[in-house]
């Protein structure tokens, strides 16, 4: 039970509730301005990150494939590009030996051609002789000024290169085969190494980790020149070159040194792809070297000429003042004939040259009265 002073205060508080009333606005006399104007700007929900994010692709190294970064475009380079990748990723080697893998790959596609290219060159060593004499006999026509002469030999030598199997466009075929293979690696090679790809910063080997910088230690492009060097004096893919090219072998040594500044400052990708092609071009000058090799491949014996039977061999500078002295013999020739050629269009088309004393065409004007004499 309650004692009488807590009842008397529950009384007083009951009391109290019943006569108070609490002031609770209507909803509708509510001011909306005067609540708004006192609530701070409220900004738009935020955009979810990442919803429209392309998805890169990544290989199976975890890194992005060279077409999210835009190489391996649909220029030869390109494919080029996309090989190695595929080289790279599905036989999972490092860089350096898939640059080594795709170079012998592609060596050993053009090895057919070297096969025709060498089957043309011992063909042509053998006829070397024969070819010269005519040779000789179209460049003393020329310098006589027999053109017709010059015909009739030059056809003769086509004649003797059809009856005897021999092509002058087969000995150039293998460089220009590898032109745009080389020019298309080296320059897949060096997108790849300038992007940089992160990967190949570190697939190199030795000294060269790095296969997107320059050799710091100028090794490789010594090694590229040494390469290339002994791979022209060897003989350029299996062909080698004759007695009269004696200019072209010069300059093709001197390339080596020549180019050897330059290549200082390419990428070690590029040079681990020169010196790798530059090794096989010397392996496989070797291989052809063995007698069983090319009895299989059926490449002619060639022959050892006496040195009756060949011209004599001139200098580099001899050789030099006689093309030069052919050229402007023949070049002489040709302005003559020119000059008489126009000389006798211009007497066609333009007047009568004068080359009497009176112009029978034209009526004196004195007339003369002859009378008859008559007879007394």
């Amino acid at each position: 039970m309650l004692d009488p002073e807590s009842a008397a205060a529950i009384g007083a508080d009951l009391a109290f509730s019943e006569t108070a009333q609490v002031a609770v606005p209507d909803v509708a006399e509510i001011n909306v301005q005067s609540v708004t104007d006192n609530i701070e700007y409220i900004p738009a929900p935020p955009v979810p990150v990442g919803v429209d994010a392309p998805i890169v692709e990544l290989t199976s190294w975890g890194e992005p494939t060279l077409q999210s970064m835009g190489l391996a475009s649909w220029w030869p380079s390109g494919w080029m590009q996309s090989g190695l990748e595929n080289i790279h990723c599905g036989l999972d080697l490092p860089w350096w030996g898939t640059i080594a893998l795709a170079t012998v790959c592609i060596r050993c596609l053009l090895f057919p051609l070297v096969i025709k290219a060498q089957k043309n060159g011992a063909k042509m060593a053998n006829h070397m002789p024969q070819m010269q004499i005519l040779q000789m006999k179209i460049t003393e026509a020329r310098n006589s000024g027999n053109q017709m002469e010059a015909a009739r030999i030059s056809h003769e030598l086509a004649n003797f290169y059809k009856e005897k199997d021999i092509s002058i466009g087969k000995t150039v075929m293998v460089p220009l085969a590898q032109a745009p293979i080389f020019m298309s690696m080296f320059f897949g090679l060096r997108g790849m190494a300038n992007l940089p790809v992160e990967s190949m910063k570190t697939g190199g080997m030795y000294w060269f980790t790095d296969l997107t910088v320059a050799d710091p230690y100028f090794a490789l492009p010594i090694i590229t020149s040494l390469s290339l060097l002994a791979s022209i004096e060897l003989g350029v893919d299996g062909t080698k070159l004759g007695p009269q090219s004696a200019n072209v072998k010069l300059f093709l040594r001197a390339l080596p040194i020549i180019m050897l500044p330059f290549t200082y400052s390419f990428p070690t990708a590029v040079l681990c792809y020169w010196v790798t092609t530059n090794t096989f071009s010397l392996v496989q000058v070797g291989f052809l070297k063995i007698p069983r090799v090319r009895e299989y491949f059926k490449i002619p014996v060639t022959i050892t000429h006496k040195p009756g039977t060949l011209p004599p061999k001139k200098g580099v500078v001899q050789g030099f003042k006689d093309s030069w002295a052919n050229q402007k013999i023949v070049k002489e020739i040709e302005e003559r004939a020119h000059f008489d050629e126009m000389r006798f269009k211009r007497a066609g088309q333009g007047p009568v040259v004068k080359t009497y004393k009176h112009n029978p065409t034209l009526r004196s004007k004195k007339i003369i009265d002859v009378k008859p004499k008559l007879k007394k």
